[in-house]
């Protein structure tokens, strides 16, 4: 019961990790690659057999590439999740920055970076 649980967490952590189309093509080819390359390779399939099996798996590898490129092309918002959140990330930053409380906090760092300086001058220039 226990490996059937570790498993299970497996799997959902696998499928955790497909958050994009992208992502989504990559384990698909993956999974269908690996099929017919454990086919070929286990199966009693003559040499010309597994040479037509080799050609289908570099068909389908070209044919999954063209596609997620046809598909960046003609819908690219579709794959740019992660630029949304950058821009709303940047413009967090942005406000922050902008903000009284950042700018006063600044000041005094500042205004202590000088008021230690000034004494140690006075310091040095009091030796």
């Amino acid at each position: 019961m226990s490996d059937d649980h570790n498993s299970i967490k497996e799997y959902k952590g696998i499928l955790g990790q497909v958050t994009s189309p992208l992502i989504f093509f990559a384990l698909a080819l993956l999974v269908i690659e690996g099929i017919i390359g454990i086919t070929v390779v286990k199966s009693q399939l003559d040499a010309m057999q597994q040479f037509y099996m080799i050609i289908v798996m570099a068909f389908l590898f070209l044919a999954v590439v063209g596609l997620v490129a046809w598909i960046t092309v003609k819908y690219p918002l579709n794959l740019m999740d992660k630029v949304d959140e950058s821009i709303a990330r940047n413009e967090e930053i942005e406000n922050f920055v902008e903000s009284d409380i950042f700018r006063d906090t600044v000041v005094d760092i500042v205004a202590d970076i000088v008021q230690r300086s000034q004494s140690k001058e006075r310091e040095n220039g009091s030796k």
